[in-house]
Parts: C-alpha cells; structure tokens; sequence
C-alpha cells in the first residue's frame, strides 16, 4: 500500500507571481477511520482514567491503609497534565506531532503500569504523575493532527468527535471504575490502560507518517522550566502537609510556598516579555477573554474537585466499609455528571437566542445557590429520596442536579463566548488559556480543598477521640468545603456578567491561513495547537 502523503504545515513565502500549488491530500477511506480511531482511544483513556480512579479512590484507601492526602491521587495527575499541555503542544509544533503524541502515549502507558504496582500511597502520587503527563499531549496534539489531515469540512466534525470522548468518559468512567473493584482487585483501573493504549500505539504508528514540521519561532525552555518549576514547589509542600509529614510553618513548607511565588510571579513576567510564550498570558488583557478565563478558573476548582470529593466523602465517610460503596458512589456522581452534559450540550441552543450574560449568569447563580445545600448534609442525611421510585426529591444528590446542569451552561458558555465575540486571529489561543486556567484551577483548588480537609478533621477532637467524633469533625471539613465550592460558582456567576454579546451565528473556531493565529496556536494549549493547512 503506497504511503499517504499529507499537507505541508510550511508557510510558503510570498512571491509576486505565484505558482499553482497542488490541493493537498488529506486522509480518506481506511487510513482515515485508522488515525481517528487511534487518537480517539487515547483521548478517551485520558478522560476515562481520571473518572475510574476517583470512583475506585476509597477502595485504593483501604488497601493501601492511607485516607490522608487520598485525593493527591487525583491532582498529581491534574497538575502533571497541566504542566504538561502547554508544553507538547509548543514541541509538536517544532517537530513531528506524530512521534511526540506517541512519546506521550508511551509515558501514560508507563506510568498506568507502574502505578498499578504501587505498594504505599507515596508512589501512586508519584505514578500518577507520570500519567498525568503523558495524557497532557493528547487532546492538543491529537486535534492539531486532526487539523492537518483532514479536509474542512471533515476537520470540524471529527473535532466535535473527538472532544465527545470526555462526554462518554463522564458516563462511562464512574460505570467502569465500579465494575472493576467490584469484580477485581484497584490495581486494574491502571492495568486496563495497557492493552488499550498499546492498540492506541500500533495503529498510529501503521497508518500515519512522521508529520515533520519546520521550525516556526523556538520552544520556550526557560517559560516550560517556570511553569513546572512554580507547579512542582506549590504541589510539594501541599502533599507533605495533607500527609501530616509537615506543617504549614514548617520551615521547608514554608520554603516552598514562597519559592511557588516567586517562580511564578517570574513565569506571569516571562511570559508577558516572550514572543513565542508556552502560554500567552497576555490575551488575559481582552476583557472577554479575562472574564472566560475568570469562570473557566473557578469551574475548574469546583467541577473537578466536587466529582473526586464527592466520591471520597460517600465511600470513606458516609459508607465506610460498605462492600456496595462503589456502585453507590457511581451512582451519586451521575446525578452532577449527567446533568453537567445535558447543561453543557443546551448552552448552545439557549445561547442562539439570548445574550451570554442573560443565559449564563443566571444559571452559574442558580447552581451556587442550590450548591448551597450541601452544606446541610450530616451522618444521617440519605443519598437519595425518590417519589414514585425513580423521581429525586430529597438526600445528598437533588442540589446535584441544579448545581451540574448550571455548572454546564456556564463552561460550555465560556467556550462558545470566546469563539463569537474575540478577533479571529485570537480565538484558538483564547481558548487554550481558558483551557489552561481550567485545568490549574481544578489541580490546585483538589489540592487546597484536600489540604484543609484533613486539618479540618482532627481538629477540636478530644485526648480519646470516639467514632462519632471522627465521623462529626469529617462532615463538618466536607461541609465547608462544598460552601466553599458554591461561593466560588456564584463568584462564576458575576464574572458572567461581564461578558457581553450574543452568538447570534456559529462561526469557525478555527483560524486559516492567518499568520498571527499561527504564532498563537504554537504557545496555546488544549484546541490552541490546531492549525488550519495552508
């Protein structure tokens, strides 16, 4: 079988009389369905891993006899992946997209093996890491590709497909995860990855080639080196002090935490000076992109920390023990998870026929409010009351419902706000810091929120403290914590307010042919690495 060729991404220099230049051939037929299928099981073991883990976390406690910093589990893969996103989409760019997605496959399967054979929980924190940043390449470089190798009016749709993969990992995730310590030991929600990923590998490898890039600007080290650097001596302190190892004046934790700052007050400068930034901070001047990225910060401390706390709270706290507890915990989680979709999915059409502030403000508010009655929740609150057996009306999962289904509204509507209302040449990049503030927000508010849990909890407990008292003072860490998170999606709610406009016409997040919007795309993250052939 002859080899496919593929569109150059080289730019071709102007010239006064230029010559005819060939349509460029793009994926059709076998090889097609090939490399989408091979991207989209990547970017769906990405999104699945992060849903299974959570629902299997008390299973994992329990075994591993480590509840404290339980949840490090979780945001060392979400602050990995952050760190990770900005920095393979810039090196795709310089180099083959091909290998450095396969590179990062490579990794995520490494890490998914060696954290299955974790035997304290130091080494799953460390483990998952790895994972976490493997997966950053997939989503930014696997729709870059896409960008590349398929025809516009292909390109879209196969987008729209593959970023449907974290729809099916929302339902499916939890599903899986209970199944398999249901039927099986933890260890294979990370073994599970391996055969997958491997067939993710070998079809890429069969049916696409290198697709080299030349170089266009040069890869930000010191930029990279800043942001892991910052990330690395925040999540540090943070573990130890979750771990009890350390405390918050610890010199060495407090060592850290300045250290944290400093670098990262270094990376905002660097990255402001920088022409080829590994993140453009400086779109954060546009006040719809400031506002954007302002809810997509908040919706990603409180959407990735709610579902991984949620899970902790039912199967560690409300049903210790419960041979049943991760089936139940599956099933709390649909009831945020399903509607977050259904809000998500309704953004759209709500937002053709109103102002963005008029649709999502309102629903950003109504889900912090009805947010707000979580913080009820005590030892005898059931998870759920249901009329006629099947219509919720009372327990821990009805603020659930009003609180995902707002939350979806409001993230999806940041996305379709930057695509309408920011010049063409900066939506993709717009949309990766927005991705980008997304993803840090929900790896350091998981991280913060787990920290003040676990002070939280033995505080004010006597000399010889009593189940009940154990029981009392972990409810009322968790009841903040759920506040916490309702203040912060009402803060989403004014920040909604600022952004003005109305997608009255769809229009293409994609820039093409523009010279500016390339420069973009390459510091970008999450869809920021796409490039339109020329």
């Amino acid at each position: 079988m002859t080899a496919p060729s593929y569109p150059t991404e080289s730019p071709s220099a102007p010239t006064p009389t230029p010559a005819p230049v060939a349509a460029p051939h793009y994926l059709t037929g076998g090889v097609a369905a090939g490399v989408v299928l091979g991207i989209f099981l990547a970017i769906l073991l990405a999104g699945l891993d992060g849903l299974v883990v959570a629902t299997a976390l008390p299973t994992i406690a329990r075994s591993l006899h480590a509840s404290d910093g339980i949840t490090f589990v979780a945001s060392a893969y979400l602050i990995a992946s952050t760190v990770a996103i900005p920095i393979f989409a810039r090196l795709s760019d310089l180099s083959s997209r091909r290998n450095v997605f396969l590179v990062a496959l490579g990794i995520f399967i490494v890490g998914s093996a060696l954290a299955g054979q974790s035997q304290t929980l130091g080494e799953l924190i460390a483990f998952r890491g790895i994972q976490g940043f493997g997966s950053g390449a997939f989503l930014p470089v696997g729709i870059a590709m896409v960008a590349l190798l398929f025809s516009p009016e292909n390109r879209t749709r196969l987008t729209g497909v593959l970023s449907a993969a974290g729809g099916i990992a929302i339902v499916a995730g939890p599903l899986v995860g209970s199944y398999i310590v249901s039927v099986t030991t933890w260890r294979w929600v990370f073994y599970v990855n391996l055969p997958i990923g491997v067939a993710a590998m070998a079809i890429l490898w069969l049916t696409l080639g290198p697709l080299r890039a030349e170089s266009r600007g040069r890869f930000d080290v010191v930029g990279a080196a800043l942001l892991s650097g910052w990330v690395s001596a925040l999540m540090l302190p943070l573990v130890e002090i979750s771990d009890q190892s350390w405390g918050w004046t610890t010199p060495a934790s407090l060592l850290l935490l300045g250290l944290a700052l400093l670098l990262a007050a270094l990376f905002i400068v660097w990255e402001l000076r920088d022409p080829d930034p590994v993140v453009p901070v400086r779109l954060l001047g546009r006040r719809v992109i400031a506002a954007t990225g302002g809810i997509s910060l908040v919706t990603g401390i409180v959407l990735t920390s709610l579902i991984t706390l949620l899970s902790v709270f039912v199967g560690l706290v409300l049903l210790p023990g419960d041979a049943n507890s991760a089936n139940l915990i599956r099933d709390v989680v649909y009831f945020f998870a399903i509607p977050l979709i259904l809000g998500a999915v309704s953004a759209g059409a709500l937002l053709t026929r109103w102002s963005y502030r008029t649709v999502m403000a309102p629903a950003l508010l109504l889900a912090g409010v009805c947010g707000l009655f979580l913080y009820g929740v005590s030892a005898t609150t059931p998870l759920w009351t249901l009329a006629f057996g099947i219509v919720p009306v009372g327990g821990l999962v009805l603020p659930l419902i009003p609180f995902g289904f707002g939350s979806g509204i409001g993230l999806a509507g940041a996305t379709i706000a930057i695509q309408n209302e920011v010049p063409r040449h900066e939506v993709a990049a717009g949309i990766g810091i927005t991705r980008f503030l997304q993803s840090l927000g929900g790896a350091v508010g998981l991280s913060l929120f787990s920290v003040y849990i676990t002070w939280r909890s033995t505080q004010g407990l006597p000399a010889v403290p009593t189940p009940a008292d154990v029981l009392g003072a972990a409810i009322a860490a968790y009841r903040v914590v759920f506040l916490a998170m309702s203040v912060f999606t009402v803060l989403a709610g004014f920040l909604a307010l600022g952004i003005s406009g109305r997608a009255v016409a769809a229009r293409d997040a994609v820039p093409s042919g523009e010279g500016a919007a390339s420069r973009e795309l390459t510091g970008a993250v999450g869809e920021a690495s796409l490039r339109t052939p020329p």
